[in-house]
């Protein structure tokens, strides 16, 4: 089980959080906040979930995501 945080910038100029994950299948996940698109009528942040072969949104996610195991990652991600 691999966890960690990352630094990259993010697009209004502050660090972005990142975790990255492996679940069950051995697949890498990488984790962050993502604010919606300006042509989407609704506003605040997704948590995207980013692999290889496949990138989730869930827009309904508990602030202490971070602190999440990568078990309950892998469960939040596949909620609509």
């Amino acid at each position: 089980m691999t966890d960690s945080t990352g630094g990259l910038e993010a697009a209004s100029g502050a660090p972005r959080i990142e975790r990255t994950f492996i679940d069950d299948d051995g697949t890498s996940w990488r984790v962050f906040e993502q604010a919606f698109s300006d042509y989407d009528r609704r506003r605040g942040m997704s948590l995207i979930f980013a692999s290889d072969a496949a990138v989730r949104r869930v827009r309904n996610y508990p602030s202490h995501w971070r602190e999440l195991s990568s078990g309950e990652l892998a469960a939040l991600s596949w909620t609509a």
